[in-house]
C-alpha cells in the first residue's frame, strides 16, 4: 500500500512546488531541435546583455530575424570567458524564472559559479524520465534505486536530514554516501543492496568499481540488479569489466555535467545518445571545426533550456569519439560512441601533440601489487605517479617497463617519479582523478 503511494504523492508534491516535468518530456520525445535552439538564440539576442552585443556583431539576427547559418560563428564560450563577463551574461529577466545558484570546479581550476533555473531544473528531470524509458527500457521513476554517490549536495542541494529522507522515500531511493568509503561502509552497503534488492543501482564509476573490487576481494554475494548506470566520472573499460562480471548485469553509461545537466546515455548497443532536445552538442577539433565520425574532440554545447544564463558553445572541458549519426537500436538521436575523458585528463608534449589519458591508466591494468594511483602531468618533461602498494611491495621489472612506455610517448628524458602515499585523495564531491595534466587547466 505505501509503495503504491510513493508515485502520485511524489507527483503531486513536484506539481505543488511547480516542478512538474510531464509537459518537457512530451516535447522531448518530439525532438523538435531546430525549434528549441532558435527560441533560445532569440531569447539570448533580447535579454542577455552579452549576447545582444555579440549576435549584432555577426549579424545573427537581422529584422528580428534568426540567421541560423551563422551559429557556427558565435565565439566558443570558455570558463574564463563567464567568470569575466559574469554579469552580462545574465538574462534581465531571471529574477522571474525561479533562478537559483549552481556550482561546478573539482579539484582543478577555479570553481565556477552559475545560475539555472525552474525550467532548466524541469528539463533535466524530463531528460533523465527519457533516457531511462526510451533508451534503457527502465521506469525510473518508480523503481527501487541505491544510489552509491560522492555528495549529496548533489541531490538534496546541500540539505540533510528530513529533507533527504523525505526525498529517499518519495522516490523509492537508498543514498549511500561513497564521499569516503571504509571496508566497513563497504561491507554495509552490500548488506543494503541485498536487503533492498534494487531494480536500478546508480553511481560514480569509481564508487562503483571500488565495491565491486571489495566484493571480489572478500568473495561475498551480491544481488543482481536489472541496469546499473554509471555517471559522473569516466567509465573505464577495466571499470566496467569488473563491475558487470561482479553484479551480473550490463552497466550503461550516462554523461551530464552540473552546468548543463544531462547531455548523453548509452544504449544497449554501447553508443551515446547525444540528448539533442537539451543540450546541443558538437565535438569539434583544435581548429573549432567538426570532427569526423569516430574522431576524438572537445565537446562544445549549448544548453537550450536554461534561459536565466544561456550557455552558448560553451567548451565544457570534455572530449569525446564522435559515433555514427543513427544507431541500430532504433533511437534517432544522433551518437557519441565514447566519452574520453576531462581535458585535463590527457597529457600534453611541448610540440602540441595530446597522448590520451588512457593510455596512462592501461599501463596499470592487471598489476596486483598496484592498489590505486594517480599519474600527474606536472611539466612537458616530468610525470608524477601517485601510487597505493597492494602489500607495500613493488614488482621492479614492472615498474620499469611503466617508465619506458611512458617515454616511448613523453620523450626520452622525460623524467617519472614515483611517490608511495597511504591513499589517493579524491575530489572535493568523492570522485576520482586517474590521470591529471597541470598543463591543461
Amino acid at each position: 500500500m505505501v509503495a503504491m503511494l510513493r508515485r502520485p504523492v511524489w507527483k503531486l508534491f513536484l506539481k505543488l512546488r511547480g516542478r512538474d516535468f510531464d509537459r518537457q518530456y512530451n516535447e522531448a520525445k518530439k525532438l523538435d531541435i531546430q525549434k528549441n535552439v532558435e527560441d533560445l538564440l532569440l531569447h539570448a539576442y533580447a535579454k542577455v546583455p552579452h549576447y545582444g552585443i555579440l549576435f549584432k556583431k555577426i549579424n545573427l539576427v537581422k529584422n528580428s530575424k534568426l540567421d541560423t547559418s551563422r551559429f557556427r560563428e558565435i565565439p566558443i564560450l570558455t570558463k574564463e570567458t563567464i567568470r569575466e563577463h559574469y554579469k552580462e551574461l545574465v538574462s534581465e529577466d531571471y529574477t522571474l524564472r525561479g533562478f537559483f545558484l549552481n556550482f561546478s570546479g573539482g579539484s582543478t581550476g577555479e570553481p565556477l559559479t552559475f545560475i539555472q533555473d525552474r525550467l532548466c531544473l524541469k528539463w533535466t528531470n524530463a531528460t533523465n524520465k527519457y533516457y531511462y524509458e526510451n533508451i534503457i527500457g527502465v521506469h525510473e521513476d518508480s523503481a527501487k534505486k541505491v544510489l552509491l554517490w560522492g555528495s549529496e549536495r548533489d541531490i538534496f542541494e546541500g540539505s540533510i536530514g528530513f529533507k533527504a529522507k523525505a526525498f529517499n522515500f518519495l522516490t523509492n531511493t537508498v543514498f549511500l554516501n561513497t564521499f569516503r568509503m571504509t571496508e566497513a561502509d563497504m561491507e554495509r552497503y552490500v548488506r543494503v543492496i541485498n536487503s533492498c534488492k534494487p531494480e536500478i543501482i546508480r553511481g560514480y564509476a569509481g564508487s562503483l568499481y571500488e565495491i565491486s573490487s571489495f566484493i571480489e576481494r572478500k568473495k561475498i554475494s551480491v544481488y543482481t540488479p536489472n541496469v546499473i548506470v554509471s555517471a559522473a566520472e569516466t567509465l573505464r573499460d577495466d571499470f566496467r569489466q569488473k563491475i558487470e562480471t561482479i553484479f551480473g548485469t550490463k552497466v550503461y553509461d550516462f554523461y551530464g555535467s552540473r552546468e548543463v545537466n544531462g547531455i548523453a546515455g548509452e544504449c544497449k548497443n554501447g553508443l551515446m545518445h547525444i540528448f539533442m532536445f537539451n543540450n546541443y552538442v558538437e565535438v569539434l577539433d583544435n581548429k573549432n571545426q567538426e570532427v569526423k565520425q569516430g574522431e576524438n574532440g572537445k565537446v562544445v554545447l549549448t544548453s537550450l533550456h536554461n534561459y536565466s544564463m544561456p550557455l552558448i558553445r560553451f567548451e565544457i572541458g570534455d572530449t569525446a569519439i564522435l559515433g555514427p549519426y543513427r544507431c541500430k537500436c532504433g533511437n534517432t538521436l544522433p551518437t557519441l560512441k565514447k566519452v574520453t575523458g576531462r581535458i585535463t585528463d590527457h597529457f600534453i608534449r611541448k610540440d602540441g601533440t595530446v597522448i590520451h589519458g588512457e593510455y596512462f591508466t592501461h599501463l596499470f591494468y592487471q598489476k596486483d601489487w598496484v592498489e590505486a594511483f594517480r599519474v600527474i602531468q606536472e611539466d612537458y618533461k616530468k610525470i608524477r605517479i601517485m601510487i597505493v602498494l597492494r602489500d607495500k611491495l613493488v614488482n621492479e621489472p614492472e615498474k620499469r617497463d611503466i617508465e619506458e612506455k611512458i617515454k616511448l610517448v613523453m620523450g626520452k628524458d622525460c623524467k617519472v617519479v614515483w611517490e608511495v602515499v597511504d591513499e589517493i585523495p579524491k575530489t572535493k564531491s568523492g570522485k576520482y582523478l586517474y590521470t591529471e595534466s597541470l598543463l591543461a587547466r
